[in-house]
């Protein structure tokens, strides 16, 4: 399995109106694969395009490195990274990306201009028929995600909203990477087919595929992953493995999030967050949670928290409560 490590990573986007800090010096490393939670806005599908190096304008990585197995894959320049890198050992599901199948041709003809693109297929212009090593490749990928092979020949409106997925998941797949980010790869799904994804994931894993699940449901986090990153505007609050940040979350958003959380027996009534997220526009000093938090104290409103060790140096937490100063 692949091994992650991001230091100091910061993407902003530059508005008319100002600078949206949506990723402001994140850092994290596993070799296992990891969630990333938190609440919409928070930053987790910029923390994912910035690793792939996907982010748009306004958008732009300022500082920080993201090490794939010790390789600096930021440092690189355009070419090396999209031959080397980009879909080879970092792919990627984008939210709702079943959406974007073309509708005018068939799975193998999209999957072909993929293969085409990163030069692993010598067939011939989009549309035609492909090759037969590349049909193979594809083949192979439409079965590694439980779909037959005559899924190839269909076109995307012939398909029910989980077999789609499934195809996008493969397409994913297709050049073998190390490491697969998901983003929100349940959304839209009936109770169902989030189900038969999960297992799909939960597979992979197990296959070696290193996953970085990136969502809002902790439950799905929790089945799937084995760390756990929590973001919360802009800044990964707490970092550690599944068993310790839901058994003994240590920051209080943390804590939150988890009381929030459904129970079978009911025992206890849910909680809610009260107050609002802070304005990434307007990051005030201090604490970025210091306004919503049970346990604020004067330093919170005045100085932002460093990452404290927890877990022995495998994890942190960004919170005062855990300072011995």
């Amino acid at each position: 399995m692949a091994r992650l490590e991001v230091h100091n990573l910061k993407a902003y986007y530059f508005t008319s109106k100002g600078v949206v800090k949506a990723v402001d010096d994140v850092t994290f490393s596993t070799d296992e694969s990891v969630g990333i939670a938190g609440e919409s806005g928070s930053g987790k599908s910029t923390l994912a395009l910035s690793i792939l190096r996907m982010l748009q304008p306004p958008g732009r990585v300022v500082d920080g490195r993201v090490m794939l197995d010790g390789t600096d894959i930021l440092a690189m320049d355009e070419h090396e990274f999209n031959s080397r890198i980009r879909w080879k050992k970092v792919s990627m599901v984008f939210q709702a990306a079943m959406n974007a199948l073309d509708p005018v041709y068939r799975i193998e003809e999209q999957m072909a201009e993929l293969l085409r693109y990163h030069a692993h297929s010598g067939s011939g212009g989009f549309g035609s028929s492909v090759g037969s090593d590349a049909y193979t490749l594809m083949s192979s990928a439409v079965k590694q995600v439980g779909l037959d092979e005559d899924v190839l020949k269909r076109y995307p409106h012939e398909l029910s909203g989980g077999m789609k997925q499934r195809v996008i998941i493969a397409m994913a797949l297709l050049l073998k990477p190390s490491l697969l980010i998901a983003d929100e790869p349940t959304t839209a799904l009936d109770v169902l087919v989030q189900a038969q994804i999960i297992n799909l994931l939960k597979r992979l894993k197990r296959e070696g595929l290193m996953l970085m699940l990136i969502t809002h449901d902790l439950s799905i986090i929790a089945e799937v992953v084995d760390d756990v990153g929590i973001m919360y505007a802009g800044q990964m609050v707490e970092f550690g493995s599944i068993e310790r940040v839901y058994r003994e979350p240590k920051h209080p958003y943390t804590q939150a999030l988890l009381q929030s959380i459904p129970r079978l027996r009911g025992e206890k009534r849910l909680t809610y967050i009260k107050g609002s997220p802070i304005d990434l526009l307007n990051v005030p000093k201090g604490c970025r949670f210091y306004a919503r938090c049970p346990y604020a104290m004067d330093i919170c409103r005045e100085v932002d928290p460093p990452a404290l060790d927890c877990e022995g140096g495998n994890g942190y937490v960004r919170c005062w409560l855990y300072s011995k100063h």
